[in-house]
């Protein structure tokens, strides 16, 4: 091969490669100022939810209420109580054995007027199983969410006196025998 032959093939390898380089880059351009925030959302207190915004992503602060979703100022009446999980242990004792007792239970607790198809309000139990729930007086039935078969959850109707918070526990089955 001669020299003019070596210095068209560098020619050609030098402007494939510059190419290629402009193609990648065109397409690897960095993206638009900005960031996209998860679509998480944060449940609030009065049973509403708050997504993820600004710039760094924070949740949006929840809806100061004066009044509970069922019209009373917060505080004044409602519903507060235990969730526990039980049995714990497959075979009872005789006399029941401590380790075997009945759990707390964190759950979702929804709470409809009685006769209604619609949840008026949903809350949580916590890590040791209460809740407490604003609520104006008034009939109401209490079901805490359990798995898709088990645990089940009986639901539990109160009624709410004005003025004061009415006081139940919700057992669930764990389904253990």
């Amino acid at each position: 091969m001669t020299m003019k032959e070596y210095t068209s093939i560098i020619v050609i390898v030098a402007v494939t490669v510059l190419i290629a380089l402009w193609v990648v880059d065109t397409r690897t351009a960095p993206a638009p100022a900005g960031q996209a925030c998860s679509l998480e959302a944060k449940l609030c207190p009065d049973g509403s939810a708050v997504g993820r915004v600004g710039p760094d992503c924070e949740f949006a602060p929840c809806p100061t209420a004066t009044t509970t979703p069922s019209g009373t100022p917060p505080g004044t009446s409602g519903v507060r109580g235990t969730v526990s999980l039980g049995p714990t242990c497959p075979v009872m004792r005789n006399p029941p054995d401590p380790q075997c007792a009945d759990k707390p239970y964190a759950t979702a607790i929804a709470v409809y007027r009685t006769g209604s198809a619609k949840p008026l309000l949903i809350g949580n139990s916590d890590a040791t199983g209460a809740f407490a729930l604003p609520l104006a007086p008034g009939s109401y039935t209490l079901n805490a969410g359990g798995g898709a078969a088990l645990p089940r959850c009986a639901p539990v109707v109160v009624t709410v006196a004005a003025g004061a918070y009415a006081t139940t526990s919700i057992s669930c089955d764990s389904g253990i025998r």
